[in-house]
């Protein structure tokens, strides 16, 4: 990553700016996101859980990703890994720097990290209507493997095996 740009785990002090950049996502085009999701509850729980990145220049915080490790979309038949899955949620960039190719750039970091901590795959859910962010994680290496409706929203399922389970036998 461009030595500008820091890519680490959120501590308690950012919770604020998360929050403001999460509501400055809403209403923008492609953001399907309301006044009650993302919020403070979902930045709790993932800075307890130490699940939330931000991607940060200068000490500001221009980026956010959260990684989910059990959701309701686990049981679905569509992943090709589902023992030590992860999914990868509520990725936002501040208005100024999208399109910059900094949500690849935080995709791209993580990998490493759920790699080291065992993880077989990243799992992730984008909303059809948002092409960018679908090409975004094409780009980054998922592959399209389903599709659902939740939310009032289609979505496409993608997958991105980094660490492929082999049985012992194999």
């Amino acid at each position: 990553m461009n030595h500008e740009w820091d890519f680490r785990l959120a501590r308690r002090e950012d919770a604020a700016d998360i929050l403001s950049l999460y509501k400055s996502a809403i209403g923008s085009a492609f953001c399907v996101w309301n006044d009650y999701y993302p919020g403070k509850a979902e930045i709790a729980h993932d800075l307890e859980t130490a699940n939330l990145y931000v991607l940060t220049s200068a000490d500001e915080i221009v980026g956010a990703l959260s990684v989910v490790p059990e959701n309701e979309l686990d049981a679905l038949p569509c992943w090709s890994q589902t023992d030590q899955a992860r999914e990868i949620a509520r990725v936002v960039i501040s208005e100024v720097h999208r399109g910059k190719g900094l949500a690849y750039e935080m995709v791209q970091s993580i990998t490493p990290i759920l790699r080291e901590a065992g993880c077989t795959s990243i799992h992730l859910s984008a909303v059809k209507s948002n092409i960018p962010a679908c090409r975004t994680y094409q780009k980054a290496g998922f592959q399209t493997v389903g599709e659902t409706e939740m939310y009032d929203n289609s979505f496409y399922l993608m997958e991105k095996v980094i660490f492929p389970f082999q049985k012992e036998n194999e």
